[in-house]
């Protein structure tokens, strides 16, 4: 009677005691080597196509030969004549594409305008004067502007980029004069280094808006024999679309 009495309370111990474990132990099994997660590209790394709308204002100045000529002219009639022939301005759009790499802080980029606009005007001053006097009509205008450039930029925040660019651009320069039933124009490549600074902020993970100055100096106009100059100045509100 006693043994089975000390069988029994053992069993029950033994029972109590599994129970307050939480039952039998289980294996232990080797667990599968987390997946490693690919890092998400820097978020200003990738291509964007946009566009802008500028305001651009040309100039048309006499150099070389031409410029000695208005100095002689000025020495020996008392009277001051304005080296810049024409402005050539106007409001116009450009379409816009690149790809930027983001490196940290710093983001680098190519790109490409083309500016489907013309900037246009008549003659400046005593140029312009004489032409009217004579009862003709003549017109400068500026087309076809088209500029591949590079790009350097720091980011003070997540979203807004400061940058400087570097490109070259090459445009059709055309001038055209008529009077008493005659016309006549003319019209020439320009070919010329831009210089620009601007900011770009990030609306979105997709958008991103920015404003921007350039400068290009076309040098001297070939087919003039270095009398003839010209030079673009343009501001710019655009926004791109970033995939």
């Amino acid at each position: 009677m006693f043994d089975k009495m000390m069988i029994s309370a053992v069993a029950i111990g033994i029972s109590t005691s599994m129970a307050l474990a939480g039952g039998p132990i289980s294996p232990i099994l080797d667990a599968e080597p987390a997946a490693p997660v690919a890092s998400a590209a820097p978020a200003w790394t990738g291509g964007y196509i946009g566009g802008n709308v500028n305001f651009g204002k040309g100039k048309l100045n006499a150099a070389g030969d031409l410029a000695d000529a208005l100095s002689e002219i000025e020495d020996a009639f008392g009277v001051s004549l304005d080296r810049t022939l024409a402005k050539p301005d106007g409001v116009s759009a450009a379409l816009r594409a690149g790809y930027d790499w983001q490196l940290g802080k710093g983001v680098l980029g190519l790109g490409a305008e083309y500016n489907i606009g013309t900037y246009k005007s008549g003659f400046e001053g005593d140029l312009g004067d004489f032409v009217e006097s004579v009862g003709a009509d003549a017109e400068v205008r500026l087309k076809n502007t088209a500029t591949i450039f590079a790009r350097a930029g720091y980011l003070f925040n997540d979203n807004l980029l400061a940058y400087g660019l570097v490109g070259y651009t090459r445009a059709k320069g055309e001038v055209s004069a008529s009077a008493g039933g005659f016309s006549d124009s003319y019209s020439e490549t320009l070919k010329g280094t831009t210089f620009g600074v601007g900011a770009e902020y990030k609306v979105n993970a997709n958008w991103s808006a920015y404003a921007e100055y350039a400068y290009t100096d076309f040098g001297d106009i070939s087919g003039t024999e270095g009398n003839l100059e010209a030079e673009l100045s343009q501001i710019k509100l655009g926004a791109n679309y970033r995939f």
